[in-house]
Formats: C-alpha cells, structure tokens, sequence
C-alpha cells in the first residue's frame, strides 16, 4: 500500500501541517505502508527533518507569487495557483497512483484535489476551518466545535466519511504511552511549560518570560521550548539566564516528557492544545492566528482550557494577573485536567491508520479489562448510538461511570474484556453473571462498524468465558436494534421473547448444545 502527503511547512504558515501529518505517516509506515510526502521550498520549511527521519520527499519549486502582507488569504500563501500545484503534484506522484493521497493544505481545496483524482485511488483531506468545498473520501478536523457534525454540511458529499474531533487528534505515540504513567494532578502548581509553535512571530514566548519574572511568579520552575523557525532565540535565551529556575529547549521530536512534569502550561492553539490536554495539562491558551479563535473559545465554553485571548489583546499586566490567579485555582486547575483527558486518549493516529488501512477480522484479539480502560468504556459508553441502542438511553456522568467501573472491575461475578486490533482498542464486551446465566453487553467502536466484527467480538468472548465455566448466555436487544439481534441470530441463539420494547436471545451452556455454528 502507497500514501502520498501533500504538505507544507513554512515561517508563515507554521510547521503544524507538516508534523501531524508525519505523525499519521509514521504510524502508517510500521503498517508497512509506503509514504512519501510532496512539500514546496518555503521559507522554513521541513524538508530536511524529513529526510533525518528517513521520509522520502519530492520538493516542489519555490513560490512565484511573492506576498508580505499579513493577511490570511491561504489561497495566497500557498505561493502558486492551485491549478500549478496540481499538475506539479501529478509530477511528482510519478505514475505510481498511491492508494491514498492526504492533503492538509490552508490553500488546497476541490478545485485542486478533482484535478489529482484520476491519478490517486482515494483522497483524505485534513482541515479545520470549514470555509471551502472538498471533493474528498475522507475529511479529518480535530477540532473541537461548536458545529461538530454540521459543520461540514454542504461542503463535501454525503459520501465523504468524516472523522471529527479531538479523538481524531494526530498526536506522536509518546503520548499515549506518558498517559500511562500519567501522576495524578492535584491542581498545585510549581512547574510551567512554555510553547509558541515553531515560529512564534509575536515572540509571546518573551512576554510569557517576562510575566513569569514577576515576584510573584518567580518562584516556578520554567521549561521553555523554541520552535525550529523562531527568530528570536537569542533574545530567549538572554531572558532564561536572567530568570533562575528557567531551561531553554529547541527542536523535540515530542513534548510529552516535558507535558508529564508539568502542572501549567502557556501556549498557542494548534496541534499542541491536543498533545496538553491528552496529558491533563491545564493551559493558558493565547490564539496566535485568526483560524486558532473558534477552537479556542469553543474549548474556553466548555472549561478545557483558559483562554488567555487574542495575541493582539494580549499585554504584559493582563498575563502576569492571569497567572498569578491560576497557581492559586488548584480545584479548577485538577477538574480541567480531568476533563481534557476524557476528550483526548492519544489513539487518534491508530485510529486513521485503521480507519485508511483495516485489519482483517483474523488479527482481532481479547483482553482483560483493566483500570486504564476507565476512559474507553466512559466514552463507548456515551457513543451517541450506544445510547440510542441501550435500554436506558440518557449520557452517563463521569462520576457516576467511575463508581460503575470500578465495582463493576472488582466484582466477581463481572468479567469485562476489551477488543483489539493492531494495538487499538476497538470495542468492549461484558458478562454479567445472574444465576445459571450471564448477561451479554457488548458495543464497538465507530470507526470498525459495519464490518461485521460484532460477531467476532461476541464469539471471541463466549470462548473466553466457557475458559472460565461452563455457562449459558441471555443478551436483552432493543427492538429495533437489528444488527444486534443478527449477530445473535448468527451465533445460534434463541430468541425466547418479545416483550414490548425487548427482544431476548438466549445460548445454553456449551454441552448442552448441538451444531452451533460461530461465525
């Protein structure tokens, strides 16, 4: 299998295009695929971090058309007209129609991605400002919004396959690993990281400096990163010798490190409000362009993070008092950090990669539920169609699903098991035992439905459970739910009953039966 990227990285544009897009091609790769990416010679860009990490890239010529301006006009950014970039894109796919091309582009929309068709097998388009029409199969923004699903209405076809929201979020494995290991955070405060992208052309990294100099302040241990394209390294690092307790960091493969010892961060939207809030890291977010406002006041409206504003109304006074005030909301520093980590698992890049590249039902295993499946049954559980389906349709709190699990984990007569594929987990499967029977409740993830997998899943799990003892099965269907009441039929259940708004299907202990046939 072939991917193609087609994206940028520049001074101007930032290097969040490029990164997230080669977290996703990383990932891909220990799939065995094939990548490639096509970038264009910008100013800044990151041809050469491509090449260190052994990606193949095609360079694409400098831009004709030269703009100083500061306005956000992406088609103008991208240096040439669409048209242009396509057919030097055509170019440099060289014949070799990859299965799939990605493009996460500002200035790309239909117009350019109609003129690559003939010569890819499908398109996937990462954005995230909704403003143009897309003529794609797959569309990923892992934003969060206030639109969510109608955001795109009217810009792609009904076809197109979108994936929305911040589990989507294309984040570098170390996250999802650092999550593991994760302390608790309390809310207290005494280390800070401070992050601006790769350019920080407004050098909020100096002023941050400079409000975490006050006296009142002075006393945190400060961790600062500078990004590849920031200009004002020098002047940064006069500011960390002048500031004790102060490190300057440059160019990282990741953050999560550096995220995990940290109790408060200051920083910029973008691909870094995912990576912070996977960690639980309340953070002091300050739009630093345009597109950054509706993500970040959306976040802001849900308590997910504390929006510091607009870099344009951004002074030093207005910052420094921010701060002082939150290293002292240790309560609404320790529930924010709670509920970012509920939005943001770090699973996003195994979910694309599954979701471009699906495994075969043979690589599907069954483990044991543990503790850290806390978050993963909270959020299959109020999967907007788990609830339709369940018998009692209304969302579950937090607290209220943490008791649940954790008694539901220690009780002897539950068994609970997760489904995985290729390190992913993808659905959830539980046994509740009531007398000579046990329960069934079982849900998959979105992303796999429609593969017929609840077959493998429920079959997978009876062949656990009759490790254990032999048992007979009760599964309690809501009418309705025709794919459930199939995957019942399939396995050779019974059903006994109708009753009102119920069906219920029932499989006798294993030697009792007689040519069950499992799918």
């Amino acid at each position: 299998m072939k991917v193609f990227f087609r994206a940028d990285a520049s001074l101007r544009m930032g290097i969040g295009h490029l990164m997230r897009c080669l977290t996703l091609a990383q990932a891909l790769r220990e799939r065995d695929v094939q990548i490639r990416f096509v970038c264009r010679e910008y100013p800044g860009n990151l041809v050469d971090l491509l090449r260190q990490k052994g990606v193949p890239v095609t360079v694409l010529p400098a831009p004709t058309i030269n703009d100083k301006t500061d306005s956000e006009d992406y088609a103008v950014w991208l240096g040439v007209t669409q048209i242009e970039d396509a057919e030097q894109t055509i170019e440099a796919l060289n014949g070799e129609n990859p299965d799939w091309l990605v493009v996460d582009h500002y200035g790309l929309s239909s117009e350019w991605e109609k003129r690559l068709r003939p010569y890819v097998g499908k398109v996937m388009v990462i954005d995230d400002l909704a403003n143009r029409l897309h003529d794609s199969d797959f569309l990923l923004d892992q934003n969060y919004s206030f639109g969510g699903g109608q955001r795109y209405g009217g810009l792609v076809s009904e076809t197109c396959k979108q994936m929305l929201g911040p589990r989507y979020a294309l984040l570098h494995s170390e996250y999802a690993l650092h999550r593991k290991t994760l302390r608790d955070r309390n809310g207290e405060v005494s280390r800070v990281l401070v992050f601006f992208g790769g350019s920080d052309p407004q050098n909020m990294t100096g002023l941050t400096l400079e409000a975490l100099s006050h006296v009142e302040l002075r006393h945190l241990d400060v961790d600062v990163v500078v990004g590849a394209n920031n200009l004002h390294r020098n002047a940064l690092e006069k500011q960390a010798r002048e500031r004790l307790q102060t490190k300057i960091y440059g160019l990282r493969p990741h953050l999560a490190d550096l995220m995990a010892q940290a109790d408060l961060a200051v920083g910029a939207g973008g691909v870094t409000t995912w990576e912070r809030m996977c960690l639980g890291l309340p953070t002091v977010l300050i739009s630093i362009a345009e597109n950054q406002r509706p993500a970040s006041e959306a976040l802001a409206g849900a308590g997910l993070i504390h929006y510091g504003g607009h870099v344009s109304d951004i002074t030093l006074d207005h910052l420094t008092q921010q701060l002082k005030m939150l290293i002292h909301s240790a309560d609404s520093l320790a529930t924010m950090a709670m509920q970012d980590q509920l939005l943001v698992d770090g699973l996003g890049g195994l979910r694309l990669v599954e979701a471009l590249c699906p495994s075969d039902s043979h690589e599907l295993r069954l483990r044991s539920a543990c503790e850290q499946d806390i978050v993963l049954y909270y959020n299959w559980a109020n999967d907007p169609q788990v609830r339709e389906n369940a018998i009692n349709t209304e969302a579950i709190s937090w607290v209220t699903h943490q008791e649940w699990f954790t008694n539901k984990l220690h009780d002897e007569n539950s068994h609970l098991f997760v489904l995985e594929t290729a390190g992913l987990p993808v659905g959830q499967i539980r046994f509740d035992r009531q007398g000579d029977e046990v329960c069934i409740d079982y849900s998959l993830d979105v992303i796999v439905r429609g593969r017929g997998w609840g077959s493998n899943l429920v079959a997978l799990g009876i062949n656990r459970m009759q490790q254990i003892e032999p048992i007979g099965f009760r599964a309690i269907v809501k009418v309705g739910n025709e794919a459930s009441c199939s995957v019942f039929r399939r396995l050779g259940f019974a059903e006994v009953s109708n009753a009102g708004r119920d069906k219920v299907f029932l499989l006798a202990p294993e030697h009792k039966r007689r040519g069950c046939k499992w799918a």
